[in-house]
């Protein structure tokens, strides 16, 4: 029996065996995923087709495909051209399980000679395949700008020699439209390796409203053939008044290597490496503007000050409501310029609106150095009567400085449709009231007061009314009374002080108020404004223990909306508040009449203030 099952196990054996060799050689024979070849891809490109012998070029060349370790490129013998690398940029991505990478190597071109170079021969090796970048070619003027050869005038000390480093400041207008932005750029030379990072003080701006744009990556430039490393840092400026006013210096604090000169390479990183160094301090040259006053050929009569190139919209969030249901209407203003100047729409009076003017908000934005965003404005209609109404045309005019004329816009109409609610009554005497409030004298609201109460006189007498008796005695209780009172009172001021603050908010605004009085003039307008508008936002955050640095405009009118059914109130401070924000930040003056007329009305909002709880 043993024997005869080992004589049937044995075919098995080998048929195990024949299927497993088959096997092997099949799995041989199939391709290696892990050494199947990576098709890349190899672009070359350049930024600039043309230059001048006083300008420079990036190359730029792209390595992509699907492999995590791309090779570096073979730079090709570039003899007409001094080559430096501005570094690597890479990316990977997995998209539906297939990865794919990229990575990007650029060097700037300075060009020795002028000429027409081809730039050729950009080569990678990546797994035993060579391959090769496209072609670009390179054309080089030998010309110089009028800006370069005074540059270069700059460049060169009292010796005649070429300095080692400097700082140069230069603006794009010199005789810009008040409230125009100008671009000023600070642009530091050197041409010997410097430690750290520079120190900079800022250039002192006064009569500029100013707004720092940023630092642009560094490169290089040749003057006097001397090889520079240039950084630059621009500001926007917007003259807040006409005449000559005057950029200040700029002045630079860095250490440069010691004994640094020509003799040496400025890219050397370590050839001053166990030097101490030497601080150096480089100033610019102030750089005077002539602010020029806007024309009056096409003012407008209703010119709000608004300055730059614009564009205006109009929506409402509603286009069906009933009587006395507010629709707020949201008004873009877009464009280039100072923001936070632009000026609020002109809004006509409309018989069949009541009009509040709600909030407003701004963002900014930087494109080409130049300064832009929008700003919004909410107002809010209220409709008095059912029908087809519109909401008027809004109107908007500015001065634009490219084109050097006024330009009015306006927004389209935005039709409503009003219902009638529920009880409306088309009187304008009677206001409309919502269905189940009682009026008038049915709501009987008085009690009788009994006339005659007969005969009344007292019963016997008793000891603790005698007045001498009550008066003898209680004087000692009212004052340990008062003295208990006086001490909580100081014990809890001592541990609360928003109730401090509250308690001694109308005092403090007292105080403004008198300052402001002081300041109410035209030369001292932006002053007094500023007195009024901390006034007005300190007791409410007095008032409310916060700080009035964070209260804006639509904090203060949720608080209102919270804690007091005076709109009026609501929509006269915010519209005191943003009166002085324009007074404060626009480039018209304030006449001593609408001076006097502000400082009304913020004695007015405060004393109607008081009435308001805000605790």
């Amino acid at each position: 029996m043993a024997k005869t099952g080992k004589m049937k196990l044995a075919p098995r054996l080998l048929w195990f065996g024949f299927s497993a060799l088959v096997l092997t050689v099949v799995l041989c024979s199939l391709p290696s995923t892990g050494h199947a070849q990576t098709n890349l891809n190899l672009s070359v490109s350049i930024d600039r087709d043309t230059i001048s012998m006083d300008e420079q070029a990036v190359l730029l060349i792209e390595i992509s495909g699907a492999s995590q370790n791309l090779p570096s490129p073979q730079m090709p013998n570039l003899p007409a051209f001094e080559v430096y690398s501005q570094g690597r940029s890479s990316s990977l991505s997995i998209t539906n399980g297939v990865m794919s990478s990229s990575v990007a190597y650029r060097y700037l071109l300075m060009p020795q000679k002028s000429g027409v170079y081809p730039i050729e021969g950009v080569t990678v090796v990546h797994e035993n395949k060579s391959y090769t970048g496209n072609r670009v070619t390179l054309t080089v003027l030998d010309s110089k700008s009028p800006t370069t050869e005074r540059l270069e005038d700059r460049a060169l000390n009292r010796e005649g020699d070429s300095k080692d480093y400097f700082l140069e400041g230069l603006v794009d207008k010199k005789k810009p439209f008040v409230n125009e932005q100008i671009t000023l750029t600070l642009k530091f030379y050197t041409a010997i390796q410097f430690y750290g990072t520079p120190e900079l003080t800022e250039p002192a701006t006064t009569g500029f409203w100013t707004e720092i744009l940023g630092n642009k990556a560094p490169y290089y430039q040749r003057l006097n053939n001397r090889q520079y490393k240039v950084i630059e840092r621009k500001y926007a400026l917007f003259p807040t008044q006409t005449g000559e006013l005057t950029i200040g210096r700029a002045i630079i604090t860095t250490t440069v290597a010691g004994g640094g000169g020509r003799g040496r390479d400025p890219f050397d990183v370590f050839g001053d490496f166990f030097g101490r160094g030497q601080e150096v301090t480089m100033r610019s040259t102030p750089i005077t503007i002539d602010a020029q006053p806007l024309p009056d050929e096409g003012k407008p009569d209703n010119f709000t000050g608004s300055i730059g190139n614009y564009s205006i919209t109009a929506t409402s969030n509603k286009k069906t409501v009933e009587v006395n249901q507010p629709v707020s209407l949201t008004v873009k203003i877009t464009g280039s310029g100072n923001i936070k100047s632009v000026a609020e729409p002109i809004l006509h009076e409309s018989n069949d609106f009541r009009i509040y003017k709600a909030s407003s908000s701004e963002s900014m934005s930087k494109l080409d150095d130049k300064l832009g965003g929008s700003k919004i404005f909410e107002e809010v209609f209220i409709p008095k009567r059912p029908g087809e109404l519109e909401i008027p045309a809004l109107e908007f005019n500015y001065f634009n400085p490219g084109q050097k004329k006024y330009v009015t816009l306006k927004t389209n109409p935005v039709k409503i449709s009003v219902r009638k609610p529920e009880g409306y009554a088309a009187s304008p005497e009677l206001p409309y009231s919502p269905p189940g409030q009682t009026l008038g004298s049915q709501s009987g609201d008085i009690r009788y007061i009994k006339k005659d109460l007969g005969t009344v006189r007292p019963v016997g007498q008793i000891l603790l009314l005698n007045p001498l008796y009550v008066v003898v005695n209680a004087i000692p209780v009212l004052v340990l009374a008062g003295m208990i009172v006086v001490r909580a009172r100081r014990e809890r001021q001592a541990s609360n002080i928003g109730l401090t603050r509250s308690n001694s908010a109308s005092r403090i605004a007292r105080k403004r108020l008198s300052k402001a009085k002081s300041l109410a003039r035209t030369n001292t307008a932006k002053e007094f404004y500023g007195e009024i508008s901390l006034a007005v936002t300190a007791f409410i955050a007095d008032k409310l223990n916060i700080s009035p640095y964070g209260l804006t405009s639509d904090k203060i009118a949720d608080l209102f909306g919270e804690r007091s059914d005076d709109s009026q109130l609501s929509s006269d401070c915010i519209q005191l508040l943003r009166e002085c924000d324009y007074s404060r930040f626009s480039s018209i003056s304030p006449t001593i009449e609408s001076i006097h007329q502000s400082l009304s009305q913020a004695e007015e909002v405060l004393t109607r203030l008081q009435g308001v709880r805000f605790g």
